[in-house]
């Protein structure tokens, strides 16, 4: 293991105890950024071949990834507050009916979904959790927003900084069948390029098998710096409170500016965390048109069929909007996106 990592994987043993008191025999590992994690997790679980349960919409690199290692990805249909746990279950049965196999995980993103914006209702963790248990499903927990939920959909409520975040799949996980990945790229900084995940004790020793011959862990430099910074008294409490609050104040920027520019051409449920507007177009649009309008005009968003777990033409009533950035650049860009709709709609 790296020589800077003590006192950095001490803070997050200490962290994911008071976080999520995990019920099993747990362990941590530090990861080269939230992808690398992804791969090792991925890597240690699948083989060429197996299925995988997600959201019908999900992360384009994570399903990029998937399908490059020879996974079948098995679409489970969501509403606002995330994936059916009804759904979930009925696609297990429909394999079983049909002689095949089980699919090997379940791969999810249940706070600030990447792209919907989503965060799984409470009542569903243990729903969830259970049908794990039934169909002998690994659940990963790609919880990278989970410092990222600032509530915008219920403005009486203040943001939870970090003792009101809610369940996760890891504080249920009585029998070892989660793998959590966490990342500082969105609580903190990307440039760190560090994240941890947490498993079980004998999961975690085949994660750092794995990263001993690959990533290495990390860098050791942005390790001893964050150790730094996470030891001083009250700092994340503060920081991660103040992202929340900005996030809030963004989305509802972005939302005020969709509120102008494409109504009659789109629809949207509000964010309840990450960074995400995911729009639902009144018709299809045309992959190739959409990409030159982009390029023409000059905004940029991510095609709903990217982010698709079945294949094309899903996804094509939609797109991903973003507001990670500075404010006063939405009315221009959103008045763009309503152009881009217009020139390359079917």
């Amino acid at each position: 293991a790296p020589f800077a990592w003590t006192p950095l994987r001490s803070w997050l043993l200490n962290h994911v105890r008071n976080q999520h008191n995990p019920p099993g025999d747990w362990d941590i590992s530090i990861a080269a950024g939230s992808m690398c994690g992804i791969d090792v997790v991925f890597r240690l679980l699948l083989d060429p071949g197996d299925s995988v349960l997600c959201e019908e919409f999900t992360f384009l690199a994570s399903k990029d990834l998937l399908l490059a290692s020879g996974a079948e990805l098995i679409s489970v249909s969501m509403d606002t507050d995330g994936l059916l746990p009804c759904v979930l279950a009925e696609k297990c049965e429909e394999r079983l009916r049909a002689g095949k196999p089980l699919p090997k995980l379940l791969y999810t993103i249940p706070v600030g979904q990447n792209p919907t914006g989503s965060r799984l209702g409470a009542n569903r963790y243990q729903q969830v959790y259970e049908i794990a248990r039934k169909y002998g499903l690994v659940i990963v927990e790609d919880d990278a927003y989970y410092y990222m939920q600032h509530r915008a959909h219920d403005e009486s409520m203040p943001v939870p900084g970090l003792s009101g975040l809610g369940p996760t799949f890891l504080s249920l996980d009585c029998d070892g069948r989660v793998v959590r990945l966490d990342t500082f790229s969105k609580m903190l900084a990307p440039g760190f390029r560090l994240a941890w995940i947490s498993a079980s004790k004998s999961f975690i020793e085949k994660v750092d098998g794995v990263q001993y011959f690959s990533s290495q862990w990390g860098c050791t430099l942005s390790m001893t710096l964050l150790a730094k910074m996470l030891q001083v008294p009250g700092w994340l409490l503060t920081h991660v409170t103040a992202l929340q609050s900005t996030m809030r104040a963004r989305c509802k920027g972005l939302l005020a500016a969709a509120d102008v520019h494409l109504k009659g051409v789109a629809r949207w449920s509000v964010p309840q965390a990450g960074m995400f507007l995911w729009v639902e177009l009144r018709s299809e649009y045309e992959l190739g048109p959409l990409l030159e309008a982009m390029k023409r005009i000059g905004v940029a968003v991510v095609p709903g069929e990217s982010c698709a777990a079945a294949p094309p033409p899903a996804g094509r009533r939609h797109l991903r909007l973003t507001y990670v950035i500075a404010e006063d650049q939405y009315a221009e860009g959103v008045a763009k996106v309503h152009r881009l709709v217009c020139e390359s709609s079917k």
